[in-house]
Parts: C-alpha cells; structure tokens; sequence
C-alpha cells in the first residue's frame, strides 16, 4: 500500500469543508508500521489547527487526526517482534522522530531536538514534512504509516472508537 484516501481541509477559512484527497503515504522503510484505520478519535488540536488557530498549514492541505486505531498491514524487518500483520493498534500525536540525540535515547521522545546530519526532528501525525519532503497526513483517512516507535498495540477488551478516544 503506498496510498491512502483522506478527509482534507485545504483553507482555514473554509474549515467545514472537507474534501477526499487521495495521497501518497511516507516511503516504506524496515523501521516502519502500515496501518488501515479503524477509527479515530477527535481533539481539540484537530480543531485548533483546521482553523488556523496553531498558524499556517505546513502542507498543501491537512488530513487531521492523531487518535488513531488501526490494523496493521505492514511490518518493516526492523520492527520488534511484538507487533505483527494483523494486529490492532494505536498511534498517537507523533509518527517520527531522530532517534538519536538524548532526548529520543532516554526514551523522551517528545522532547527531541533533532538530528543535523538526518534533518530528522519532531514528525507530528499530520501537517507535519520528513527531510525527504514526504508529509505526514492524520488519522482521518484510510492508513498510515509511522516508525514502530509510535505504534503501541490496544488490548481486545476496548472497543475502537473507545480506544480512539483515549489516546
């Protein structure tokens, strides 16, 4: 799978006006976890950042959503055993980051500052571009993929859209 079909905004001004968008999903690599979306909650910086209110989109158009359940699709050779086709999971607010500068090495992810040599930083789960300028679209579409890092597998006693509104 390397496409996915999205719920867009494209204007601030305009945003009640959803559009499907049809795009291209981050380029596969062994790191990475593919998930079709089962689900997906609603927030309130979904709202903050379809307005405007968090400033101007960072891409062409926003696919909003980062509370996100799924099933996997796709596994790259480096993800852990622990997660496997067929698996639901979540993803959250963040589907990348450098790995390696001292915030991602203890694990404080959240807090990373970057790599200079990569251009690797911070990937938010929409409205947010990777060094090789692919772009990272939401949870309000039909997959996405993020490094196994943010994907965290969701017990079978919780229903998806309670999950969603969870994470």
């Amino acid at each position: 799978m390397s496409q996915a079909q999205g719920y867009a905004i494209h204007d601030p001004a305009k945003w009640t006006d959803f559009k499907v968008e049809s795009f291209d999903l981050k380029p596969e690599t062994d790191d990475d976890v593919t998930l079709r979306i089962t689900a997906c909650g609603v927030c309130g910086s979904d709202v903050h950042t379809i307005t405007g209110g968090w400033g101007e989109f960072n891409t062409p158009y926003v696919i909003p959503g980062h509370e996100i359940i799924g099933v996997v699709t796709s596994v790259g050779k480096n993800v852990p055993g622990g997660i496997k086709v067929g698996d639901r999971v979540g993803v959250g607010a963040q589907v990348g980051s450098c790995g390696t500068c001292f915030p991602c090495k203890e694990g404080d992810e959240q807090y990373c500052v970057g790599d200079d040599k990569t251009g690797m930083g911070v990937i938010d789960t929409y409205n947010a571009k990777y060094p090789d300028g692919a772009v990272a679209q939401g949870g309000y579409s039909s997959a996405i993929r993020a490094h196994h890092q943010f994907v965290f597998p969701i017990p079978d006693q919780i229903v998806d859209e309670d999950a969603a509104s969870m994470l």
